[in-house]
């Protein structure tokens, strides 16, 4: 019998000590909010820890036990080692017990065996995105208003939206949103949203989630004004005449505006995730990483829904180190691991959107050398994450901060040679051919976004110019090269959420204005599919829990309506919502 099992790893002094010494380093390294320099930082002395790996095992229920399920007549796409192709699965107690012809499955049924004849359709495993933001998914439409094609393209547009916003809200009542682009301004500033709301603070964030635009209602309540700094890592613009234009980039500036903002409630964070759960169900998604999360509270509120029996998809979580001080909180997070939600390692970002992206050349965006973190801070960080057991993924937009972590992962490995830590880079948006051979060599994983190429292709054109365009997410270099790459949707920063239109985006790899970007870099169907279940599994150390259909692995299966091996990348981005969706054997969506 399979045992799955709750477990808290005491790891907190380890932790403690580790966050204290890093914050040792950077107090009094501010100075007016600007990080200088540490060259003479002592090195970290930190124990090294068991690693956060999974700590369930399974094992394929007896051969000889009777089944509680089969699916039959299907064409499945297993996603083994050979791509093998068969007819049935059995299932025992969540996990997968039997694959192969029906009359080999078929033959293991007993008199209470469900079977189910799912009619020809292909079924492949469950899919996993690894680099989503569920949280932030579900506050669309609560807390953030969408502000989007096709009722907003340009300024005038916006403006109308907002004035609609308005007159729903009562006096000072907080606007809030998000935008894609404007045909005819990029980036809106603090005077087109004064036109429409001189009373009501507006913020609306580009959807990228990277860079966003205040009105002066809004920024008079923050405080911020001709004398408010631009902090370490973060733009606050400011127009000729060194006013603020109301117009913030990274995080770390808008989160100057953010303080003054409404607070997400946990009940509004606990709401908008278990309402976009079937949402995602209905796509075949059974599996997500969430490793951008901000706050402690948000992990306890995805550990508490899985313990209640709230979540049915299974849930790998990264705690988002945005700001050194957030070192002192690794202490406090409740590293639990059940069969439904894990806690597997920490997030650090970088550089920002194009825009700002950390690039060894100029480009033709706002910033091309700022770093979010002060690199001798970072690398130091980057150590003792490391040293801790835990995966680290970091969020790199340019070739130089993809460099820049490659060197700060290669110091920490070297130091401390932990076997096969896993390390992450999210986006790779622009690499360098060298990168690449140093990225498989060590070990390192790459997660990225094809649908990055749709909605921001034509823009990384812009900032970039056409031949750095010619390495924007080279996937087939990656691929043949043998470094490990997962794919997914990075919504909300991304509109679409379906892992449809993350494999067509990797297939066709079209910008908006049907420009191919990369033709050669593009991935066949079958490639996309392994990026988007086996190698999102192998991107959380959970290859041998999901990620195929195998014997002994979690029954999390997707049942296509139509069969997706035979369709234009087009018709695959259109796909309807899945047959059926399963979760450990059970029916979670069913069409």
């Amino acid at each position: 019998m399979n045992r799955l099992f709750s477990q808290k790893m005491s790891r907190r002094k380890f932790i403690t000590g580790v966050s204290t010494a890093l914050l040792g380093l950077v107090i009094g390294c501010r100075q007016e909010q600007k990080l200088s320099p540490s060259p003479q930082a002592p090195p970290l002395q930190a124990t090294p820890a068991a690693p956060l790996v999974p700590h369930i095992t399974l094992l394929p229920p007896a051969g000889d036990a009777v089944p509680d399920m089969i699916l039959h007549n299907a064409k499945v796409l297993t996603v083994d080692a050979r791509d093998s192709i068969a007819q049935a699965i059995a299932i025992k107690d969540s996990v997968i017990q039997k694959v192969g012809s029906d009359q080999e499955v078929l033959a293991t049924a007993g008199e209470n065996t469900q079977r189910v004849d799912v009619g020809g359709r292909v079924i492949t495993p469950g899919l996993i995105d690894a680099h989503i933001h569920l949280r932030a998914v579900g506050l669309n439409n609560v807390y953030f208003m969408p502000l989007i094609p096709p009722e907003v393209v340009d300024v005038q547009s916006l403006q109308k939206a907002l004035a609609e916003l308005v007159k729903k809200s009562a006096p000072g009542e907080w606007i809030q949103g998000y935008y894609m682009a404007l045909r005819d301004k990029p980036i809106p500033d603090r005077y087109d949203l004064d036109a429409v709301s001189a009373d009501n603070p507006v913020f609306i964030m580009q959807i990228s989630g990277h860079y966003g635009v205040a009105n002066s209602a809004a920024l008079q309540l923050a405080g911020v004004n001709a004398s408010t700094q631009s902090p370490a890592g973060g733009i606050i613009e400011k127009d000729k005449n060194g006013e603020p234009t109301g117009v913030f980039f990274n995080h770390v500036a808008m989160d100057i505006l953010r303080k003054a903002t409404p607070p997400i409630t946990e009940e509004m964070t606990r709401d908008g995730i278990l309402t976009v759960q079937p949402l995602m169900a209905a796509t075949g998604m059974t599996s997500f990483h969430d490793n951008n999360i901000r706050d402690l509270k948000t992990i306890r509120i995805y550990q508490e829904l899985a313990k209640n029996g709230q979540m049915y998809l299974r849930s790998t979580l990264y705690y988002t180190l945005e700001y050194q001080q957030n070192l002192q909180n690794l202490a406090k997070i409740d590293y639990y691991e059940d069969a439904l939600t894990r806690f597997a390692g920490y997030k650090i970002l970088i550089d920002g959107s194009g825009l700002t992206a950390f690039c060894h050349e100029k480009h033709n965006g706002v910033a091309w050398t700022k770093t979010t973190w002060e690199a001798d801070i970072y690398q130091q960080t980057i150590r003792a994450l490391h040293d801790s057991g835990g995966q680290i993924s970091v969020h790199c937009v340019g070739d130089a901060a993809v460099d820049l972590t490659i060197d700060a992962y290669e110091a920490a490995m070297n130091a401390n040679p932990r076997p096969d830590p896993r390390h992450r880079i999210e986006h790779a948006v622009l690499t360098t051919p060298q990168a690449t051979q140093r990225i498989k060599d060590l070990g390192i994983l790459i997660h990225t976004n094809p649908q990055f190429l749709y909605i921001f292709g034509s823009g990384f054109i812009q900032i970039f110019g056409e031949h750095r365009a010619e390495r924007i997410i080279p996937t087939r270099e990656w691929l043949e090269s043998g470094v490990h790459l997962s794919i997914g949707s990075d919504a909300p920063s991304c509109p679409w959420y379906a892992p449809c239109a993350t494999l067509a985006g990797a297939m066709n790899r079209m910008a908006y204005t049907k420009q191919v970007i990369g033709s050669d870099q593009a991935l066949t169907f079958m490639e996309a599919l392994r990026a988007h279940t086996y190698e999102a599994a192998y991107a959380a150390h959970e290859e041998h829990l999901k990620g195929s259909i195998e014997p002994g692995k979690y029954a999390d299966l997707a049942v296509w309506q139509q069969d997706p091996e035979g369709m234009t990348p087009g018709e695959l981005f259109n796909m309807p919502p899945m047959y059926m969706t399963l979760v450990g054997g059970k029916v979670v969506h069913q069409a």
